[in-house]
């Protein structure tokens, strides 16, 4: 195992985890949708700090998932502002 993350880092992989479990919770209660931007920023943020702490900590197999994560999340969100920025256009047509 890796270096001790100290108190700030724990606390942080907290808030990363909740962000995560929360998106889901949120999602599976029908609150938001897989294709929000709110449960998809909360995806990135969470996995982002967990890929962060994972490597801090010396867990490579948990970098690699979470930092999988974090990107197919930024993929999604990219998606999702393609499509938004593409309406106005459909619209006008």
């Amino acid at each position: 195992m890796g270096a001790d993350p100290g108190l700030v880092w724990r606390a942080a992989s907290v808030v990363g985890f909740l962000c995560l479990v929360g998106a889901y919770i949120a999602n599976q209660r029908g609150a938001c949708r897989a294709d929000s931007v709110r449960y998809l920023v909360s995806n990135v943020v969470g996995a982002g700090i967990l890929a962060l702490y994972s490597a801090i900590i010396g867990e490579w197999v948990f970098v690699a998932l979470e930092g999988f994560w974090c990107g197919a999340s930024v993929h999604a969100l990219a998606t999702v502002g393609r499509r938004r920025a593409a309406k106005p256009l459909e619209s006008e047509s």
